[in-house]
């Protein structure tokens, strides 16, 4: 609550002002709803947030950001004028937001608001708090606790945000709080059966086709307790497919009976690979993840590496069967 006051104090010196949010890169339903959420917030100080994506926004998503107001999303090469202050939104690391990093400049203020366990505390006020089970979580604590009202879109976005990081409700993260935020952003009214079906229900054909062609190189490990699939340049160059259209893979692949640890590896347009580490019990894929310089959460992390895929796919596989071992998991 410290920090809220905090936050609310630093504002109150900016009403009248401009200011950039920064969602991560590759954005997903957390980091967008969290986004919009902000936006609303600095709305009620008198302050213009305007959110700077290079990213294209994934389909399941774009119902939302469809209704924002012209200008309140917008690229890198749009960014408005004298804006004051910058906040970045479930970022644990700065190199989440490194394609807009020099929109930051020398003496300007950053916030940091996130829930990852492994956020480095970079920004000139975090507000960080681990036990939430999203940023919008966070965000939806920090707006009741100044008693500041919400509309249906910003509702509709951080409860978004909340049920796509807890995979509607499926996750460890989700605890008793998360349900009663929830039901307060659904006394706003807005179209719940729509916001479903936009998010679970309209899967294009083409990714179900991509999805079946990644399972097709899964691999299993430690008696089928490790899994491995991937999206090499091969299979990237036959297939087209944008890059949100490899979301969920590790969340199918983890539902396998037996299965404890996922590993996806993808190719990355600027010829880097991307990881992402799911566990369903009680192994820690962010300490994965942290050596390969990324981060997360105990049971959902990721990375970035310019390692070639051969070479890190041998090497990841025995790093989480090394660790599996030694925990006995």
């Amino acid at each position: 609550m410290i920090q809220y006051e905090a936050f609310k104090a630093f504002l109150a010196e900016y009403s009248g002002e401009k200011a950039l949010i920064f969602p991560h890169i590759s954005p997903d339903g957390d980091t967008i709803g969290s986004a919009i959420g902000i936006q609303h917030l600095l709305k009620t100080q008198g302050i213009e947030g305007v959110i700077i994506l290079n990213d294209d926004i994934p389909s399941n998503l774009t119902f939302i950001t469809e209704k924002l107001p012209t200008g309140s999303l917008v690229s890198a090469g749009n960014v408005p004028d004298n804006y004051r202050f910058v906040i970045a939104v479930d970022c644990g690391e700065p190199k989440l937001f490194a394609d807009r990093a020099a929109l930051i400049t020398s003496g300007m203020p950053l916030i940091n608001i996130d829930h990852h366990f492994t956020n480095e505390s970079y920004g000139d006020l975090n507000i960080v708090e681990i036990d939430a089970s999203s940023t919008g979580e966070l965000i939806c604590k920090m707006i009741e606790s100044w008693e500041m009202p919400l509309n249906a879109l910003s509702a509709e976005a951080l409860y978004a945000a909340i049920v796509t990081d807890t995979g509607s409700f499926r996750y460890s993260n989700t605890r008793p709080y998360t349900f009663e935020v929830c039901c307060r952003l659904m006394s706003y009214a807005f179209d719940f059966n729509a916001l479903n079906v936009a998010l679970f229900q309209n899967k294009p054909f083409e990714k179900l086709n991509l999805l079946n062609r990644i399972f097709e190189t899964l691999k299993r490990f430690e008696k089928g307790r490790v899994a491995f699939v991937k999206l090499d340049d091969t299979l990237k160059r036959e297939l087209a497919y944008d890059d949100y259209d490899t979301d969920g893979v590790v969340e199918y692949v983890r539902d396998i009976e037996g299965v404890e640890v996922v590993i996806f590896l993808k190719t990355t347009t600027d010829g880097g690979i991307k990881g992402s580490l799911r566990a369903k019990n009680n192994f820690d894929v962010s300490a994965i993840a942290k050596h390969f310089g990324g981060g997360g959460h105990v049971k959902a992390a990721g990375f970035t590496t310019s390692l070639p895929m051969a070479e890190l796919e041998a090497l990841i596989v025995e790093r989480v069967c090394k660790q599996m071992e030694a925990s006995n998991t």
